[in-house]
């Protein structure tokens, strides 16, 4: 994991502590995504410790960029996001294993453990914020590249003049309709 983002509780007094992070494309590289470009975001964790409890109040605010699946241009997309997690600490194994099963923002911690790392939490909820499909028309003021919309319309009509059936296929067609029937 990118030690950065660890945080080693058992050094911290009960209180309230404060991190702050940047994150850029090498962030997104290490989860291995490959649609992000380039990003820049900053994150504040704000982590209020207690005798048997971390909780820890993440947000962030940025833009990523990424590749508009229409035209190809490069398209950034501003995200905020803000989440919580759960640390309970000197937990029984036990339910450990069950706060696992159920993917929960609430983990349980044994009392071998001594950090904790946020690096993936920042990820997954950023990740969220992606849309499924990147499009340049997603971002207010911003169009697709003209000159690539042509060009995708003009194959796309060379390849509807080609899309004749080949008559022996129609011939099977036919067939079948008949069986139908």
């Amino acid at each position: 994991m990118m030690e950065e983002f660890d945080i080693e509780f058992v050094k911290l007094k009960n209180g309230i502590h404060q991190f702050e992070y940047q994150l850029n494309k090498s962030f997104f590289d290490f989860f291995k995504n490959q649609e992000v470009n380039n990003a820049i975001i900053s994150v504040k964790a704000v982590l209020n410790k207690f005798d048997n409890l971390l909780q820890v109040d993440i947000e962030g605010t940025g833009n990523i960029e990424m590749t508009c699946d229409r035209c190809l241009s490069d398209v950034s997309y501003p995200v905020e996001n803000h989440f919580k997690s759960i640390y309970h600490l000197n937990s029984i194994e036990e339910k450990i294993d069950e706060a696992q099963e159920v993917n929960l923002d609430v983990y349980y911690l044994s009392g071998s453990q001594f950090k904790i790392n946020i690096s993936e939490s920042i990820y997954q909820s950023f990740i969220t914020e992606i849309p499924m499909v990147k499009r340049c028309d997603d971002i207010d003021g911003k169009e697709c590249n003209p000159d690539m919309l042509d060009k995708i319309d003009s194959l796309e009509e060379t390849n509807s003049d080609k899309n004749e059936i080949d008559p022996r296929w129609e011939e099977l067609k036919k067939l079948l309709n008949n069986k139908e029937k």
